[in-house]
């Protein structure tokens, strides 16, 4: 593993080392107030020595992205690809988009992300990973979503995310499957593995452990198949699986299995508040420390977190 990659954030730097290794097509990062705020907060825990430089570019970077005002004149291809080439040339100007672009070892690039919903336009900014020879452009990537936004058909983008984030195609059928009779997806994929959850344990915080939030784990070899976070399986999919078990034993290989470990717990975890989440109509999305202490300390570089006691 590289020093480069050593110095993303650990889950950044986790998801990007199994894109390097072939075992996923490629990984992303939502840039968003979570994002930001978590490696802040993490970066000031205890565990870590001062960070003032890294410290400085994370806040330089979250007010740089929060000053950026997108206006699009109408909802046409033309007037959605004006608009995100402004955005995307703000976008770069974000210092961490840079320390991404070059810490790590493939390549790296930033675009924005809209999507439709109920006639109303919502725009974000997502930064891609993969290898050097196998990336498409980032105009490939706009155009894909510019046009499923334009024809109202966003889930021919997610299909089209899905293959990029190296996901099989029976679970992305899987998840592109949303009867009004049945649960969603997320919560179908999620609900087998359900009580590996210990409920009473997330009310805990940064102040629990992910130890309690998830006691047992992996306690069958069908939980290797969440080895991304947002990435719901088809139940029984032994393809996701498979290719779990192998970012597992590829990452074990390079840092401390307990880290890989938690790792996967975390991840588990993540996907399970999400589920649940859609499941029950609400719309929070998970914050870092829901999963316990080490939830909140995965967003610091993995360099810093491998020289804690637990993972050296």
């Amino acid at each position: 593993m590289s020093d480069g990659i050593r110095r993303l954030p650990a889950f950044t730097a986790l998801s990007g080392q199994a894109v390097l290794d072939g075992h996923r097509k490629g990984a992303s990062i939502q840039l968003d107030e979570t994002y930001f705020a978590g490696q802040i907060r993490a970066l000031q825990a205890d565990e870590f020595p001062p960070g003032e430089r890294r410290l400085a570019a994370l806040r330089d970077s979250r007010e740089t992205y929060e000053s950026i005002d997108v206006e699009v004149e109408s909802l046409t291809e033309q007037h959605l690809w004006d608009a995100s080439r402004r955005f995307r040339r703000r976008l770069r100007t974000v210092p961490e988009v840079a320390h991404l672009d070059r810490h790590f070892p493939g390549h790296c690039f930033v675009v924005p992300e809209w999507l439709r919903t109920d006639n109303r336009l919502h725009y974000g900014a997502r930064v891609y990973l993969f290898r050097e020879d196998d990336a498409p452009t980032p105009e490939t990537v706009m155009q894909e979503n510019i046009a499923a936004v334009v024809a109202d058909s966003f889930g021919d983008f997610e299909r089209y995310q899905g293959r990029l984030h190296g996901y099989p195609d029976c679970c992305i059928d899987f998840y592109q499957d949303r009867s009004p009779d049945s649960p969603a997806p997320e919560w179908q994929a999620i609900a087998p593995f359900a009580d590996r959850i210990d409920e009473d344990a997330l009310g805990a915080g940064p102040a629990g452990s992910i130890d309690d939030v998830v006691p047992a784990f992996p306690d069958t070899e069908a939980e290797y198949a969440f080895f991304a976070r947002e990435f719901f399986p088809e139940p029984g999919c032994e393809t996701a699986r498979t290719k779990g078990r192998a970012v597992y034993d590829t990452l074990a290989a390079v840092v401390d299995e307990r880290l890989v470990e938690d790792y996967f717990k975390l991840t588990f975890g993540f996907n399970y508040l999400v589920a649940q989440a859609v499941h029950t109509g609400g719309n929070r999305r998970p914050t870092p420390g829901d999963l316990g202490r080490e939830d909140l300390l995965f967003y610091a570089p993995l360099g810093e977190l491998t020289t804690l006691p637990r993972y050296s």
